[in-house]
């Protein structure tokens, strides 16, 4: 059963006199109510909750309890952010960093490049059903091999390249993947090149096999 009071007040002489009784009224206050403190409380404490109880997020001031339950204002903790340009990463306790480009990261044992140009970093990698790449443009992907103006290398000097170099000729090394890594988009369109370089190779080989095999035929028919 819920309690509910009535306040009589009494003034004599500048002093003031406050009775509290029980009653089965609510308890209404005109113009305003003032609580004074006493010794070091608030003079305000509220029965049944405390600083351990869960509050919710309100902007800059607010009405916050200490131990004790007493009432007490108190400012909102200011959230620090980074200056414009930082590129040192910050870490907390949640694994996940920001810079002033917003970029985050997720897991632990991230090694970060320093002056990173990306907005995401992942420990373990990503798993999804599909993922699509937004490419600048069609003359970012390879179908140009295929213009007549384009000069296929011969396999000679192709072969000398990779004696040379140990990797194909515009494909990244293995030194430079591992300092750098790879550009998916990117390294999708080099694939496609070296597919259709393939391409044209077997083709011109096949025309002269067949050019072969008619000479052969013709030889043999003498």
């Amino acid at each position: 059963m819920k309690l509910k009071f009535y306040v009589i007040a009494l003034s004599f002489s500048g002093l003031s006199f406050a009775t509290i009784a029980q009653t089965s009224q609510p308890l209404t206050i005109k113009n305003k109510l003032i609580i004074d403190s006493e010794g070091t409380g608030s003079g305000l404490k509220f029965s049944g909750i405390n600083s351990n109880t869960a509050t919710s997020v309100v902007p800059t001031k607010v009405l916050t309890l200490d131990a004790d339950g007493n009432a007490v204002l108190g400012s909102m903790p200011t959230i620090p952010t980074i200056p414009a340009g930082a590129s040192v990463w910050t870490i907390d306790n949640n694994n996940n960093a920001s810079t002033a480009a917003n970029s985050i990261s997720i897991g632990t044992g991230l090694t970060i490049p320093a002056n990173n140009p990306y907005s995401l970093y992942v420990s373990k990698g990503i798993l999804a059903e599909r993922v699509r790449v937004a490419v600048s443009g069609s003359s970012f992907w390879a179908d140009y091999v295929f213009d007549k103006s384009y000069k296929l290398a011969s396999l000679r000097n192709v072969e000398k390249f990779i004696l040379e170099n140990k990797h194909l000729p515009n494909v990244p090394s293995a030194q430079e993947v591992s300092e750098k890594g790879i550009d998916f988009a990117e390294m999708q369109a080099t694939m496609l090149r070296k597919i259709e370089e393939l391409t044209l190779y077997v083709i011109k080989q096949d025309k002269e096999m067949k050019s072969l095999r008619k000479e052969v035929k013709r030889l043999k028919t003498k």
